[in-house]
Parts: structure tokens; sequence; C-alpha cells
């Protein structure tokens, strides 16, 4: 191989190289504007006054921390960066209502045992009385 043909290859694999990792970044999705961060600070302040609340902590705690930070770059003029915690944010949210909603199944679970097992001790006590 000569010279010129090892500088294309090499020109030809760095280029692959860089459309690869291009193609690998996660897409903005969200178009940001003067009111994305409002309505997104609106929408944090309703899950903290929900029952979501108590039921996802740790993701409040995140999303809180992500506002603010959100908040920054929405002062320092990073869209890029405003919009990729618009993004977490909403997912964190959503995750918080999916632990709520999956807080609530589990309380039904275990008040339904509680019945079932209230049930059994009653017919055992039922057939205790039969002669």
């Amino acid at each position: 191989m000569t010279i010129k043909t090892l500088k294309r290859m090499n020109f030809v694999l760095c280029f692959l190289i860089v459309t690869f990792l291009v193609a690998c970044t996660p897409p903005t999705v969200i178009d940001i504007n003067e009111d994305t961060f409002y309505q997104l600070q609106q929408q944090v302040e309703d899950i903290k006054k929900s029952e979501v609340a108590d039921a996802a902590p740790m993701e409040m705690k995140f999303i809180t921390e992500k506002l603010q930070r959100a908040k920054q770059a929405k002062a320092n003029g990073d869209i890029r960066e405003e919009a990729r915690l618009t993004q977490q944010i909403r997912a964190d949210m959503t995750i918080a209502r999916l632990r709520a909603e999956v807080n609530g199944l589990n309380q039904k679970l275990l008040d339904k045992r509680d019945e079932l097992s209230a049930a059994r001790t009653y017919l055992q006590q039922l057939e205790a009385q039969l002669p």
C-alpha cells in the first residue's frame, strides 16, 4: 500500500467514526421556547402537591435538583442543556407517577391479603363449630 492509500483509508476511517458518534448521540426532541421552563416548573409544583410526592420522594428529589439545573441553564442561555434536563425531568415525573400507582396497587394487594386472612380465620372458626 502506498502512503496516499493509507491517508485515504485514515480519512475514511475517521469520517466513519465521526459519523457513528454523531448518529449515536440522542436527539433533542423537545422544542424549547420561552414558556417551556415555566410550564415545566408549574408541572413540578403540581406534582409536589399531589400524593405522588409522598409515594416517590427520591424521584422528587431528583426532579427538584434537575429543575434548579434547568433554571441555571436557562439563565446561561444553554438551550441544549435546558432541553436535555427538561426531557429528564418529564421522564422522572412519569416514573414518580408510576411509582405512586405501584404503591397504590401494592396497598390494595395488602388489603386483599388482610381480607383473605380474616376470611380464612372466620372459616376456621365456623369449621370448629361444626359437629
